[in-house]
């Protein structure tokens, strides 16, 4: 009798821990289909990123793309400083062939009007003709107050040079082929 009562506590005991046993598996068994549900929502939500990410990224390289018309030199310009910086180039470019062209034009209207003594005092690059006289128009005449301060023919001379060093793209001097 003492050796059954004896294994009936030790069945009971075995019993409770069993007991215990099962409700810990029922309470991983939930958390563990939380932890599910949850991964199946971050994969969802996971996947709806990467396809929002892959847009964005397919929309960046198709304005990075060149253009069909591009030139090989313009794919140096990777920043926005870079293009700034070209820009700028390119301006004082255009500025001393202007230069250079208008002193070209005076110096051969010299030459063709030589007989006749061509009067070329009061002609400037940035003047125009409005009701038959000479006059600087209004969004130029700062830029003519800032030229009177400096010396223009070193300006104008290191312009000229600017553009005499730059080649075209057929390597003649840009815009200066006299060969014809």
């Amino acid at each position: 009798m003492v050796q059954i009562e004896s294994e009936l506590i030790d069945l009971r005991g075995k019993q409770e821990n069993y007991g215990n046993l099962l409700e810990e598996a029922r309470l991983t068994r939930e958390d563990l289909e939380k932890t599910k549900k949850e991964l199946e929502e971050l994969k969802t939500h996971g996947a709806e990123e990467k396809k929002k990410l892959e847009e964005v990224i397919a929309d960046l390289q198709s304005k990075l793309a060149p253009a069909a018309d591009e030139a090989v030199e313009t794919s140096r310009l990777t920043s926005r400083a870079d293009l700034v910086k070209e820009i700028k180039r390119l301006g004082g470019q255009m500025l001393a062939s202007m230069v250079y062209g208008w002193k070209n034009a005076v110096a051969q209207l010299k030459i063709v009007n030589s007989e006749h003594g061509l009067n070329t005092e009061g002609i400037h690059r940035l003047k125009r003709v409005e009701n038959g006289q000479i006059v600087f128009p209004e969004k130029y005449k700062q830029m003519t107050l800032e030229e009177e301060g400096e010396d223009d023919d070193e300006e104008e001379d290191a312009e000229e040079d600017a553009v005499k060093e730059e080649k075209g793209p057929d390597r003649d001097k840009e815009g200066h082929d006299e060969s014809h």
